[in-house]
């Protein structure tokens, strides 16, 4: 009986040891809760993001690639493109270059459409200058509705190092499938 009592005293001063403010139950108790709770709510999560029964059809593609139109043995190097949820034109110059004092023309069959200055473009993706289509303005001063209009060609008309030079890009349903160096003097023409 005597080794029971020495259990709760210090082996050095005899003083009282003091119980363990969590016992062991309870700690395993709690550790138990807190475990099922993490792996109720992870199964919850996982199943509020698993992909439903219920398809919901996208529209047609968001982002249009415009193809070259114009077949010229100088042109400028770019890569159009439009995405029609936000309005928004992408264009980038793939010329090592800088091109200056460009004219875009939105939709110009001929002799009008909807006309953007644009004092610089900058080489590079991370340079291409997003253009909003509401932007750009017709002769009678009308901005383009991107909401009653579609948006066929885009031209570019700028100043270079080798002097003006010009793009003109065409979209259509099947340009959001293409994709790649969209320059006008690399297509022949004919």
């Amino acid at each position: 009986m005597e080794t029971h009592q020495l259990r709760g005293k210090c082996p050095h001063c005899g003083r009282l040891r003091q119980k363990s403010v969590l016992p062991l139950e309870f700690a395993a108790g709690f550790g138990l809760a807190v475990l099922c709770m993490l792996a109720w709510s992870s199964r919850s999560d996982w199943q509020d993001h698993a992909p439903s029964a219920v398809v919901t059809p996208s529209s047609s593609h968001e982002t249009l690639i415009a193809r070259p139109y114009r077949h010229l043995e100088r042109s400028l190097t770019a890569s159009v493109s439009y995405n029609r949820t936000l309005h928004v034109f992408r264009v980038e110059n793939r010329d090592a270059f800088t091109w200056t004092d460009c004219q875009v023309s939105l939709n110009s069959h001929g002799i009008s459409g909807y006309e953007l200055a644009v004092k610089s473009i900058k080489p590079g993706l991370t340079n291409a200058p997003l253009l909003h289509s509401a932007e750009f303005i017709d002769p009678d001063g009308e901005k383009f509705d991107p909401a009653t209009a579609s948006v066929a060609t885009l031209d570019l008309d700028c100043e270079s190092p080798e002097g003006r030079l010009y793009y003109g890009g065409k979209f259509g349903a099947d340009d959001a499938r293409s994709v790649g160096n969209l320059r006008g003097s690399d297509h022949s023409s004919g």
